[in-house]
């Protein structure tokens, strides 16, 4: 450790900005600053050492060779105890405990504002009794962000600029939430970071300390921290089928009870949630059909958000394997070509919402037996476009708006089956009521298959055939 030491007052004699020429200048300077009961890390900021690894080093050699007694136990009264390799092992153990595959992290920190008061006391300390100028004191985030990095990289975690984990680390500390108050109180400014930090610019060091002492009084509590991680979402996509009715796309609950019992999103987001040991999840359809209605043919494009996932690596042998159990457990519903999608792919998944033809299969009952003209007619009146003018269906007022919306039928064909059912295929638009269409809604779509066949008509099953 003797030799870590040197090397780095060493370093800090021979760097053209330094303001000491012998050691005993530095170890004057060092002594002052412990006087004021600040740790170490605060007093290798203050003689500007660069990092290196007498930071990581403990306290005992680095006061020995600096002719120091041992520190206080009092909390720093600068960092306000932040700067501790306790505090750094903490953070990184903390992370690792959530158990994210990420190995690579970016860090957010958010210090007490009261730090940077004290930061400035200490500057004009500095200035006073070592008679140099300390502009340039390497930052309690920085000095905070090299510590972590050290604890990380024994976990083959690297800190990098930019990437899509974060760890969020704040600390809070009562014992000094009033230092800024006096800034406040001077300007009536807003109790911000970035307005004290411009204010404390501003301010000179005899105004400065006026209101408040320099060096920066003693405190008696450490701040405490809160860590959290963030990572962007990942999204999995493929095509859903529906083989049974009364499943809805995603839960549906009403005034808290639900009403049907499963959902799209449940049997295919539960085993993806797991598997990515996200937080949650949303599920984005291509569009949405009934509860009471299936989704057959090739399925509905679909995809899940996953958010805050831990596990983003090597997935796809995995998602397979979650498709694949579907299949062979006989689900009701099951999934297609799910697989791992950039963020931009999510875009074509919900434009198709608004953009896609659907093709669907109606078992429909009229109140009278349909003629054999009355079906050429349809048949032949279905070869062409036909546009409606539907009004928002008397089923979804309650949470959609009263809107008449023109939407286009782009093949109509229709068979009997037997006594007054009958089997309707339609092709049609995005966004059109297939249900409304048959029976005319009170009058509310027009033209109708009801009003196409002169009689009452109703839809007793529906299916979507392809999207």
């Amino acid at each position: 450790m003797t030799s870590v030491v040197d090397a780095a007052i060493a370093e800090c004699l021979s760097s053209p900005d330094s303001k000491y020429e012998t050691i005993e200048q530095i170890k004057d300077a060092a002594s002052a600053l412990h006087q004021t009961h600040a740790c170490s890390l605060c007093i290798l900021r203050f003689l500007q050492i660069p990092f290196g690894p007498v930071y990581q080093d403990q306290d005992t050699p680095l006061y020995e060779q600096l002719g120091l007694s041992e520190q206080s136990a009092e909390p720093c009264p600068v960092c306000l105890g932040i700067l501790n390799h306790d505090v750094a092992r903490q953070i990184a153990e903390k992370y690792t405990s959530q158990d994210f595959d990420a190995q690579q992290v970016t860090l957010g920190i958010e210090v007490p504002k009261s730090i940077y008061v004290r930061h400035r006391s200490m500057q004009i300390f500095c200035s006073a009794n070592t008679m140099t100028q300390v502009h340039n004191v390497v930052d309690v985030k920085d000095t905070l962000k090299y510590l972590v990095a050290q604890q990380l990289a024994n976990h083959n975690v690297a800190v990098v600029a930019e990437c899509d984990t974060q760890i969020d680390i704040a600390f809070a500390h009562a014992e000094t939430a009033r230092d800024c108050q006096f800034l406040v109180d001077q300007t009536n400014m807003a109790n911000s970071r970035v307005a004290i930090v411009a204010k404390l610019t501003a301010c000179s060091d005899a105004e400065f300390t006026a209101h408040f002492a320099s060096p920066p009084p003693h405190v008696t509590t450490r701040a405490l921290v809160t860590v959290s991680t963030k990572r962007a979402s990942i999204f999995v996509g493929g095509r859903y089928l529906k083989l049974e009715r009364n499943i809805s796309q995603t839960p549906f609950i009403v005034e808290g009870r639900r009403v049907t019992e499963h959902s799209v999103s449940e049997i295919i987001g539960n085993p993806i949630q797991q598997l990515t040991k996200c937080d949650s999840y949303n599920m984005v359809g291509s569009g949405r059909e009934d509860a009471d209605v299936r989704m057959l043919g090739d399925g509905r494009p679909f995809y899940i958000e996953c958010i805050n996932p831990r596990r983003t690596r090597t997935l796809d042998e995995d998602i397979c394997n979650i498709e694949r159990t579907l299949s062979t457990t006989n689900s009701p519903v099951q999934a297609r070509r799910l697989q791992v999608i950039r963020a931009q792919d999510t875009a074509i998944i919900k434009e198709g919402e608004e953009n896609k033809t659907k093709h669907y299969c109606a078992l429909v009952w009229f109140a009278h037996e349909l003629s054999q003209e009355k079906l050429a007619e349809i048949n032949d009146l279905g070869k062409h476009e036909i546009v409606l003018e539907q009004k928002t269906p008397v089923r979804v007022l309650h949470r959609r708006a009263p809107l008449a919306r023109p939407r286009k039928l782009l093949a109509l064909a229709i068979e009997h089956i037997e006594g007054r059912f009958y089997r309707v295929r339609i092709e049609s638009e995005a966004g059109t009521y297939i249900k409304e269409f048959v029976h005319g809604d009170l009058g509310r779509t027009v033209p109708s298959l009801a009003g196409l066949a002169d009689s009452p008509a109703d839809i007793f099953e529906l299916d979507v055939e392809c999207v």
